[in-house]
């Protein structure tokens, strides 16, 4: 990613005009990479397959996802239950369905909540700098000084079990990175000859704020963000796995793992089908957040 810090897409563009030009030579240079990367359109297939999954769940599960049937508990995949039961007689691919909604959106909220907290307080601590830059990387150093794993365990016991607590630990300690990384862009688009152009001209902060510090700074937050959906599925399952995240009934694949690790031995399809659907969706935004990466670098080739 260092080559998408290292410039910005409006260098040296001045004018409304220049800067419409420049965003739709930008945008189709992207695309055009991106439509030649066959990894990267791989991963968005299967991101959208996976989203569609959980938007339209309810039409594609051939089963309640929570209902119980004790005389149908650990049955072998059949018409009826095309990938078996679990313990409680629960259809599985029903719950693997409906977890893809639950995991996603949960991973969804929490990547919405980082942005929320980290891009305000890196845009600020970068453009205002002096002590309020100080005091709040003092901050970010403060909390990236635990172990993320351990500090998001201990905030998610604190608040107790749940998927909205999970939720709030995983964006505790998620915003961190995010706002250092945005600093150290506002720091350095700032200096460019076009904000300084904008400041001495008069234009108030504010819009040179949201005008021309911002969109240089967003192709590398998306693509961390990209790359980091994955992750945050990977933390929120396994923060269910040990418990604190989505409570029974409630299907979500980290639960669903933990619920299936007693049967291994005699059903082991209640942990490998979980396991694989998120090694599927961790695998998949990887490959498409490697592609945002190189698409939207402005000093890429059309070569990818």
């Amino acid at each position: 990613m260092n080559g998408l810090f290292s410039s910005t897409p409006l260098d040296g563009v001045l004018g409304a005009g220049g800067e419409k030009i420049a965003d739709d030579s930008l945008l189709r240079g992207a695309v055009r990479r991106l439509a030649k990367d066959k990894l990267a359109l791989f991963g968005l297939v299967i991101v959208s397959l996976v989203i569609l999954a959980g938007v339209f769940a309810p039409y594609l599960m051939p089963n309640d996802p929570v209902k119980v049937s004790l005389d149908q508990r650990l049955a072998p995949p059949s018409g009826a239950y095309p990938l078996g039961t679990d313990h409680l007689g629960r259809c599985l691919l029903s719950r693997l369905i409906f977890g893809t909604r639950v995991s996603l959106s949960t991973a969804a909220l929490a990547l919405l909540a980082i942005l929320l907290i980290s891009i305000p307080v890196g845009t600020v601590a970068g453009y205002v700098g002096g002590w309020v830059d100080n005091l709040l990387m003092r901050l970010v150093d403060i909390l990236l000084a635990f172990p993320s794993l351990i500090l998001a365990l201990v905030i998610a016991g604190m608040l107790g079990p749940g998927l909205l607590n999970v939720m709030l630990a995983v964006a505790a300690v998620g915003w961190v990175g995010y706002a250092r990384m945005i600093r150290g862009l506002v720091l350095s688009v700032k200096e460019k000859e076009y904000v300084m152009a904008a400041r001495a001209s008069g234009t108030p902060e504010w819009v040179i704020v949201i005008r021309h510090i911002l969109p240089n700074v967003l192709s590398p937050v998306i693509v961390l963000a990209t790359l980091d959906i994955g992750s945050l599925v990977l933390s929120i399952s396994g923060l269910s796995f040990l418990g604190l995240g989505a409570q029974p009934p409630t299907p979500e694949w980290g639960s669903m793992l933990n619920d299936g690790r007693p049967y291994m031995q005699v059903a082991p399809q209640l942990m490998v089908c979980p396991g694989m659907a998120i090694m599927i969706v961790v695998l998949a935004f990887n490959l498409l957040g490697d592609g945002l990466r190189d698409a939207l670098d402005p000093r890429g080739t059309e070569s990818g």
